[in-house]
């Protein structure tokens, strides 16, 4: 393609995204949880909330959720079946939210269904998201359809567009999402509040992701009228670890996991896409290949070639992580140093505000060389590299700002670099996998 080929198309699709996004802006309704709205808009655009020849399954949680769904799409694709998939939040663009057999929704499609679903009052962006994925669906025939749900689940839109799934995905709830609780802080009566709007109301099927001993109990309580199956990790399925190899393990079966995943809690993820491929009896050597190589874009991601290598060693590692929460720094601070025996190791970061970065720096301590915080690209609601530096510098760890990733790569040209990763925010990953 020529270079004024080249401008021209991506003025086109800049036009495209800009007239999405107005869409998406206009007539919005400031966010407020209830189903209210988003039940009027289902009524008046006729759209389906029961789907009986296809498997509808759901998933909310705190961590994990959008790996488990890519893991078990990548079985389902090998067993030939046919889907269409709801995600929250986009790396790269809007219309990564909605996507069908391995092909994200054309930039003109989302903008001709976003035009039907403005005439709706009152919706937010998520909720026009949502209502625009079931008129998306509405006339595919498909064998499964994911929906992620976005905050919390009691109240998410999700939930009303498929209020009777067959089943529900319970992924790793742990602190998230503060400021839209009571207390806004790191207790017990915010953890329980947090793991109730996340499943008192579910009554489908249910596949308990791992989970602390008190995140379980809670789970428990909540869910007890629930008179469906409940397959609960650590009960009903599990993960075992033996000389560095991952085994899949229930009553029944017991076999090693071969696959690119990186992180045991990935593999604790891949343990309940397997117990759900094997409960729809889906075949083990089927299930087998289908985890074999997933990709799941900013998911510790390995970034083996593009722009972002510039500047690095052709040995330095170089990871993409969208962690932001304590468990998530917790568990690839832990990926990192079972899987890389290096001592040079650097990060940046990057958080938006509504994150708490002191509980998500702590497990960073004593891990990196220095750790570089600079302000992503997107400049609402995020938190100042100074203040980010101020609290690394509360807890005693070493760490300076930048002005840019580039400036981050200048600054470390003389030094060995050994692993470099780049975390934070999905946000600030999806800005940064843009440039590669």
């Amino acid at each position: 393609m020529l270079p004024r080929t080249i401008n021209l198309f991506k003025q086109a699709k800049s036009k495209e995204e800009n007239s999405v996004n107005n869409l998406l802006l206009s007539n919005q309704h400031k966010i407020r949880l209830g189903l209210d709205r988003v039940n009027k808009a289902i009524k008046n655009l006729n759209l389906n909330t029961e789907y009986p020849l296809t498997n509808i399954c759901t998933i909310n949680g705190t961590s994990g959720k959008n790996s488990i769904i890519q893991i078990l799409k990548s079985i389902l694709i090998k067993h030939k079946k046919k889907y269409a998939a709801f995600y929250s939040p986009h790396l790269m663009s809007i219309v990564e939210r909605l996507e069908h057999n391995k092909k994200f929704i054309k930039l003109a499609l989302l903008k001709k269904i976003l035009l039907i679903v403005h005439n709706q009052k009152n919706l937010t962006q998520f909720e026009k998201l949502t209502i625009a994925f079931g008129l998306f669906i509405k006339n595919l025939k498909l064998d499964w359809v994911y929906g992620e749900f976005g905050l919390f689940g009691r109240k998410d839109s999700v939930r009303a567009l498929f209020p009777n799934p067959d089943l529900h995905i319970i992924s790793p709830i742990s602190f998230d999402h503060l400021n839209w609780t009571k207390t806004k802080k790191m207790n017990l009566k915010t953890l329980k509040e947090i793991v109730f709007e996340k499943t008192s109301f579910l009554k489908s099927k249910l596949y308990i992701s791992k989970q602390t001993p008190l995140v379980l109990r809670l789970i428990k309580s909540n869910i007890k009228k629930n008179k469906n199956p409940k397959i609960i990790y650590g009960k009903d399925f599990r993960l075992i670890k033996k000389n560095k190899k991952y085994f899949y393990k229930d009553k029944i079966h017991k076999f090693e996991i071969k696959s690119n995943l990186l992180g045991e809690h990935m593999y604790e993820n891949a343990t309940v896409a397997i117990r759900i491929a094997l409960d729809f009896k889906i075949p083990l050597r089927t299930i087998k290949i289908g985890l074999k190589r997933i990709e799941i874009p900013g998911r510790m991601q390995l970034i083996k070639k593009g722009k972002l290598r510039e500047g690095f060693n052709r040995k330095t590692v170089l990871i993409c992580d969208g962690a932001h929460n304590l468990n998530q720094s917790e568990q690839i601070n832990k990926a990192i140093s079972d899987k890389f025996k290096v001592k040079n190791k650097y990060c940046v970061i990057s958080m938006i505000n509504t994150k708490d970065p002191r509980s998500f720096l702590k497990p960073f301590k004593n891990k990196f060389k220095k750790i570089y915080f600079v302000n992503m690209e997107r400049e609402k609601n995020v938190f100042p590299k100074e203040k980010l530096k101020y609290i690394a510098d509360s807890l005693n760890i070493n760490s300076c700002t930048a002005n840019n990733l580039d400036d981050v790569k200048n600054d470390l040209k003389n030094s060995s670099c050994d692993l470099f990763l780049i975390t934070g925010s999905l946000y600030f990953i999806g800005s940064i996998l843009k440039k590669n």
